[in-house]
């Protein structure tokens, strides 16, 4: 199975997620309402060497939390879908520098979700208002969705590339657990 969906719908958000992992078949439509979150998503998508088409509304005049929460809810839930198909590799870890920035992800598909996340708080945020506490709440709702222990750690001074660093090399994890994908199927004789 390569094609995978998921739909969720709360007062505060409406999202529509297709992931489909056919490496022939690559495309990236993403729109959330904050461009810096689609890029950061754009760069997840290419780096994991997976397709995504993401439909999201949400109550973006409120505040940007609820769709970048509810978008790693979404996410993670698609990924325990997708490793419940296919074969996976348990533990994957991956480093990515961005220029003054590095990043280092360790991720262990183990059905217990927990996060630790060693990234420095800073003042400033990218335009739009995401900001590292925005990352947080995305990767723990995505750890709590997908049932999987993720350890983040990132340092760098430019926060642009500190956030671009953590989705890149996210993506790379991604790829790294899913390298082995091939379809679970019984085999019978």
């Amino acid at each position: 199975m390569k094609n995978f969906f998921y739909e969720r719908k709360t007062s505060e958000t409406d999202i529509r997620l297709r992931i489909n992992l056919d490496k022939n078949l690559v495309f990236v439509k993403i729109n959330t309402g904050i461009p810096f979150f689609d890029h950061m998503l754009m760069q997840l998508c290419f780096h994991g060497n997976f397709s995504m088409d993401l439909k999201c509304k949400g109550d973006i005049d409120v505040d940007i939390h609820h769709i970048v929460e509810d978008v790693g809810i979404v996410l993670g839930k698609i990924f325990k879908k997708i490793i419940k198909k296919r074969y996976y590799k348990r533990y994957a870890f991956f480093y990515v520098p961005m220029e003054e920035s590095l990043t280092r992800i360790n991720m262990d598909i183990c059905n217990r979700s927990h996060l630790v996340f060693n990234v420095p708080k800073s003042h400033k945020n990218i335009f739009g208002g995401f900001s590292i506490d925005h990352l947080f709440e995305f990767f723990k709702s995505f750890s709590n969705n997908s049932f999987t222990t993720i350890h983040i750690e990132n340092y760098g001074k430019d926060i642009h590339h500190r956030i671009e660093s953590i989705f890149k090399c996210f993506g790379y994890v991604i790829n790294t657990v899913l390298k082995l994908g091939i379809n679970k199927k019984k085999t019978t004789k």
